[in-house]
């Protein structure tokens, strides 16, 4: 359950630009935000963020973060 509520500033073009990135997807701009900022922990190798995404999220992400991945491999 989603209790806390965090709120952040953003240009005319960015929100424009979410919001249709979030449309495309099928998801609301919160469902969004949320998603591409866990992905990118997860990318990073934030093991808590892995945990987010399979718990909440699902498969759908994983199946996501999993394309994502093979076109853009982590290289250390």
């Amino acid at each position: 359950m989603k209790t806390t509520m965090m709120q952040f500033r953003v240009a005319e073009d960015e929100k424009a630009l979410i919001e249709k990135c979030a449309k495309k997807q099928g998801m609301t701009v919160s469902e969004y935000i949320r998603a591409s900022l866990l992905m990118e922990m997860v990318i990073d190798g934030e093991v808590q963020a892995l945990k987010i995404i399979g718990r909440t999220i699902g498969m759908k992400a994983m199946d996501a973060l999993s394309r994502r991945l093979k076109t853009s491999p982590v290289v250390d």
